[in-house]
This record gives C-alpha cells, sequence and structure tokens, in this order.
C-alpha cells in the first residue's frame, strides 16, 4: 500500500505541474503544496481503495449468487429424485398388488368353477360344454392381460359377460347383469380387470339370491364415463374386507395420470364412475 500511495503522491504532483506550469518560484513550493499533495494523494488513495471495495463487494455477491443458485437447483433436483423414487415405488406396490389379486383369482376362482363344473357334467352335458367354454375365455384373458397397464373396454365387457356366466352357474337367477354401453365408447380404454374387481366386489358383499336377486348395471353416461352399479342388500354377517380390490383400481388410474374413479353409496345403491380412457393417451405397460 506504501508503494502505491508514493506512486500516487508522484501522479498528483506531476498532474498540479502541468496545471500550474513548472517550476515553480521558489516562494510557491511552501508548506501549503506539501500538505496540498500530501491530501491529494491520501483522497486518491482513498478513492482507489473504495474502488477496490465496491469491485470485490459485487464479485463476492455475485459468486455468493451463484452459488446459492446452485443449491437451489441441487435441492431441486434431489426433490424431483426423491418424488420420481416415491413414484415408482407406488407403481410397483400397485403392479403388486394386481398381481397378488390375479394370483388370488386364479386358484380360488378356478376351484369354485371345477366344482360347479364338475355338478354340470352329471346334470346338463350341454351347458357344461358351455360353461368349460366360458371357463377357457375367461383364463385367456387373465393370461392375455397380465402384463398390460389398459385394455378396451370392449374387451371388458367380452370378459366381464364370460365371467358373469360363470357366476350364474353357481348363483342362478339371484345374480343379474345389464349392460348397456353406447357403441362409441368401444374403444376407449381402462385398467385390465376393473370390471371383474366391481362385479366381484359387489357379490362378496351383498346377498345373492332367488327371492333377493343382486342386480349389477354397467352402462355409460354422456360424459364418457362407465357406469357400474348396484342395489344394495349387504350380507347380515359382514365380510371382512381389506380393501384391495377398490384402491388397486384408484392406483391404477393414478398411476395413468387419469381422473379418479368416483365411488358413491346413495339411495340403496352402490356406484362406481369410471372415467373411459382416449385411445390417444400414451400409456405404458408395468
Amino acid at each position: 500500500m506504501g508503494s502505491i500511495f508514493m506512486l500516487l503522491n508522484e501522479l498528483y504532483v506531476l498532474i498540479y505541474a502541468l496545471l500550474h506550469r513548472w517550476p515553480f518560484p521558489d516562494h510557491v513550493v511552501s508548506i501549503d503544496l506539501q500538505r496540498q499533495v500530501l491530501w491529494g494523494g491520501r483522497i486518491l488513495e482513498l478513492l482507489c481503495f473504495s474502488l477496490c471495495l465496491v469491485f470485490y463487494q459485487r464479485h463476492m455477491a455475485v459468486v455468493k449468487a451463484v452459488e446459492q443458485t446452485q443449491l437451489t437447483e441441487q435441492i431441486k433436483q434431489e426433490r424431483l429424485e426423491n418424488e420420481l423414487s416415491m413414484r415408482r415405488l407406488e407403481q410397483e406396490k400397485t403392479n403388486v398388488q394386481l398381481r397378488a389379486l390375479q394370483a388370488q383369482v386364479n386358484p380360488h376362482f378356478l376351484f369354485n368353477s371345477l366344482n360347479s363344473l364338475s355338478a354340470l357334467i352329471d346334470d346338463d352335458q350341454e351347458r357344461a360344454s358351455l360353461f368349460v367354454d366360458q371357463l377357457s375365455q375367461v383364463y385367456r384373458y387373465l393370461l392375455t392381460t397380465r402384463d398390460q397397464s389398459v385394455a378396451t373396454l370392449s374387451s371388458e365387457l367380452h370378459f366381464i359377460e364370460s365371467y358373469y356366466h360363470l357366476l350364474q352357474t353357481r348363483h342362478g337367477n339371484g345374480l343379474q347383469l345389464r349392460i348397456q354401453v353406447d357403441p362409441v365408447y368401444q374403444n376407449r380404454l381402462l385398467p385390465p380387470l376393473t370390471l371383474q374387481l366391481l362385479v366381484e366386489n359387489a357379490v362378496k358383499h351383498n346377498i345373492v339370491q332367488a327371492s333377493e336377486p343382486l342386480q349389477i348395471d354397467i352402462a355409460t353416461d354422456e360424459g364418457g364415463y362407465l357406469m357400474v352399479s348396484n342395489n344394495l342388500q349387504r350380507k347380515r354377517t359382514p365380510i371382512l374386507s381389506n380393501g384391495v380390490g377398490l384402491s388397486t383400481i384408484l392406483a391404477q388410474y393414478q398411476k395413468l395420470d387419469q381422473p379418479s374413479p368416483e365411488i358413491i353409496a346413495e339411495n340403496r345403491r352402490f356406484i362406481v364412475r369410471l372415467p373411459l380412457i382416449q385411445a390417444a393417451v400414451n400409456v405404458d405397460s408395468p
């Protein structure tokens, strides 16, 4: 700093001399001149110091802003990665639940179906043959959709008709199914086995007998939704349920980034309102 001060003093003297036509008479070079030179040098030094301080502060502010921006971006990136990880876990959980449901459908349903078939073979071979045909269609669909995230409404309806035929063999006139679907929605999409889960849920929790038939309706509305409803006639002995069926349907729609189905229980009817997905929507298999 001392060398800078001396340099500034010499610079000030030079400037002063040029402005006042050096050399001066001896009586002009006095203590006042020396004092002016001294103060001028200090002022210049102070100005330089102030400029350096300002530039340093601005530099540090820029560095700090850059570091803050980098830290913010890093936090955002970590948050996005955490959200993606959580979403992957939720999707995997949903896939596991769906596979578990499919595994439950296969052995349990097969056992009941074989019992029904055994009885039919002795009583009505023609109905037994039709039963075998419907059973093969049900299991063909289960195998076909095993690794699919969506299925067409048309294929779901064909499947549920076969599934209903097998159920009716056991329940007779105690179970009734009515389908009223506008053909314009046949190529819309929904998660596979959605209708099977809802029909199974209705049969599981309600009385099914000829004197009190369980009526299940599947219909479309003008808003492009599929309405699956049944009359409420709860069994006198409540059935323990973990709610996996309905929660799996909700999770499947969430996984596809689609609006959630609506669940309504009113006027002694249980209604599930399912959004039908446009075929143009990009959906991936699990």
